[in-house]
C-alpha cells in the first residue's frame, strides 16, 4: 500500500489551520524543553493568528502544507532572497533561500513527510535559480541535525533567540545547490 502525500501552497483562508499546526507541532517538538510560561508567551507572540497572518502576507514568504491521506500533517516555511541573521553578518552567495521552518506532527513522523517537504523546498529552489539554502536549527535539537546532516548541510554560524525569557542558540547550516 502506497501512502498518498501531497504538498499545496497554504492560501489565506488556510489560517486556522496553520496557527493550528505551528501551535501543536512546536508544542509537541519543544514544550517540555520552556517553563510553561515562556513557551505560552512564545505562543501567543509567535504562533497567534495575527503573527501568522502577518508571516503569511510578508514578501518572498511561501508556506506549504504537507498532507498525508489528505491530513494536514505538516509544513514548510521558505524566505525567498532572506540572508542569515547571525552575528558575523554572513553573506551567502546569491540567490538565496532560507528554509526557516519545516515540522510534521508526531503522529505522522516515520511517514517521510519530512523527506517530502525538504524536496519540496529543493524544487522551489531549483525553480528561482538558488545557489544557497540556509536554515536555523536548535543547537540541542539532535533528530533535526541529524537529518539535516544527512542532506549535505554544513554549519557555517548561529544566533540566538528568544523563547519567552529563555535564551537559545540556534546553528545555521547552509547548503550550495549549484552542483546539486
Amino acid at each position: 500500500m502506497t501512502t498518498k502525500i501531497a504538498i499545496r501552497a497554504v492560501q489565506p483562508d488556510m489560517l486556522d489551520t496553520l496557527v493550528h499546526l505551528e501551535r501543536q507541532t512546536y508544542t509537541e517538538t519543544f514544550g517540555s524543553t520552556y517553563q510553561p510560561e515562556d513557551l505560552d508567551a512564545y505562543l501567543q507572540q509567535k504562533k497567534s493568528p495575527a503573527a501568522l497572518q502577518q508571516e503569511l502576507a510578508a514578501e518572498g514568504a511561501l508556506y506549504y502544507f504537507c498532507y498525508h491521506e489528505d491530513t494536514p500533517a505538516g509544513f514548510l516555511k521558505l524566505n525567498m532572497h532572506k540572508q542569515p541573521d547571525d552575528d558575523a553578518h554572513t553573506l551567502l552567495p546569491t540567490p538565496v533561500m532560507e528554509l526557516e521552518k519545516i515540522y510534521v506532527l508526531a503522529a505522522f513522523q516515520g511517514f517521510k513527510l519530512g523527506k517530502a517537504l525538504i524536496q519540496h523546498a529543493y524544487a522551489v529552489a531549483r525553480e528561482h535559480q538558488v545557489k544557497t539554502i540556509w536554515l536555523g536549527v536548535w543547537e540541542f535539537n539532535t533528530k533535526a541535525r541529524d537529518f539535516y546532516e544527512r542532506e549535505g548541510f554544513e554549519r557555517f554560524s548561529e544566533h540566538s533567540f528568544l523563547v519567552g525569557t529563555q535564551r537559545d542558540t540556534d546553528w545555521l547550516l547552509k547548503k550550495s545547490l549549484v552542483d546539486s
